[in-house]
């Protein structure tokens, strides 16, 4: 069952000579979509640089933790630990979204070693229950599940590996289970009232694995799309973070999701909010709403995404660590409402690497 939207011919048939993720394995496919959309060889040498800093900071069970010092090539080295050291899965899942980005897997690439141990970390840490596959963990609860679930999926749909194609299944399953029956959204706990934060993570992972050819439940996107009615505000232009929110502080999020649900490229709802995003510009000390909102202009396009890309990439690339131990990682922002305090440099890392590498991670949906 599908319902997410769908690239035009034109494109599907370049995904069918190329592969729904060719930009990160195919090289010149991955210069044709540079050259097209953004990315020139200083953000590519810091997404370099940032992977191997991810690496070098695996535990030695192959996964990984938001509080880094106690993998053995850092012993506390860095700074900017985080604080959710049992949020394993979502770490795991954070640092392999990353690597797969910049087309490692476990079969190719410099990385494969390290991808393949992540990996296994996280289909031995399913707690399997029937079809359904949990990968919530204490602190990190659906936030991880969601995350890990985006690298299984990814990286099934890179290498078609059969032995990943169960664990995602179930990971899926899980997602769908844990909806809100009637609500539609999802939280930190199965079927608790929907937060627009988690959802995005759930939605992403549904649309990855529709991207891998995993079916999709319909049902549960159905859902969802109701759910974000309920918090959406100036006629889907804007979206707040549940339904006792008054401020739209969600709005990116909540368009990139809309995208992915099917709204067309000139719906007046989507051509209004995505220009308050692109007038307030990017949160140079929040990579949460940088990452989203590079997400949302990104499958837009046009000047919007030209003059977003002028901001965010030369401030990545200088803003990354070149010093000591810390060398390739990035860590900005304080407060806990943008979660750097409770996923310290290893988030921050992580999603700066996978806001950079957007050129090539996914085929725009909007041609």
């Amino acid at each position: 069952a599908t319902f997410f939207a769908r690239p035009s011919a034109t494109v599907f048939k370049r995904r069918l000579h190329h592969g729904p993720l060719s930009g990160r394995t195919d090289a010149k496919r991955r210069a044709e979509m540079m050259a097209a959309v953004g990315g020139d060889a200083k953000s590519e040498a810091a997404v370099n640089a940032a992977l191997k800093w991810i690496v070098a900071h695996q535990m030695a069970d192959g996964g990984w933790d938001f509080d880094h010092r106690a993998a053995p090539a850092c012993r506390g080295n860095c700074s900017g630990h985080g604080e959710n050291a049992q949020a394993r899965n979502g770490a795991t899942g954070l640092a392999l979204m990353a690597l797969l980005g910049a087309g490692h897997t476990h079969q190719r690439g410099e990385y494969r070693t390290s991808v393949k141990a992540g990996l296994k970390y996280l289909t031995s840490h399913m707690k399997v229950d029937g079809n359904n596959g949990s990968l919530m963990d204490k602190e990190g609860n659906m936030y991880s599940h969601g995350i890990a679930t985006i690298a299984l999926c990814e990286a099934f749909a890179m290498t078609r590996d059969q032995s990943l194609a169960a664990p995602a299944r179930m990971a899926i399953n899980f997602i769908a289970a844990a909806q809100h029956p009637s609500g539609g959204g999802w939280r930190y706990r199965p079927r608790q009232s929907g937060d627009t934060s988690a959802g995005g993570w759930q939605l992403s992972a549904l649309h990855t694995a529709q991207i891998g050819g995993l079916r999709v439940p319909t049902t549960a996107c159905m859902k969802f799309s109701r759910f974000l009615d309920s918090v959406q505000a100036n006629d889907g232009a804007a979206y707040r973070y549940d339904r006792g929110s008054k401020s739209a502080g969600l709005t990116d999020v909540g368009l990139y999701c809309r995208i992915h649900l099917g709204w067309k490229k000139d719906r007046p709802a989507l051509v209004a909010g995505a220009q308050r995003v692109e007038a307030i510009g990017p949160s140079l000390s929040n990579i949460y709403h940088m990452y989203y909102g590079t997400q949302l202009l990104y499958h837009l396009g046009g000047n919007a995404w030209r003059r977003w890309d002028a901001r965010v990439r030369p401030y990545l690339v200088t803003r990354q660590s070149r010093n000591g131990h810390t060398a390739g990682s990035w860590h900005f922002g304080s407060n806990k409402k943008n979660y750097v305090q409770r996923g310290g440099r290893l988030y921050v890392t992580a999603m700066a690497a996978l806001t950079l590498e957007t050129p090539y991670r996914h085929e725009r949906l909007y041609k």
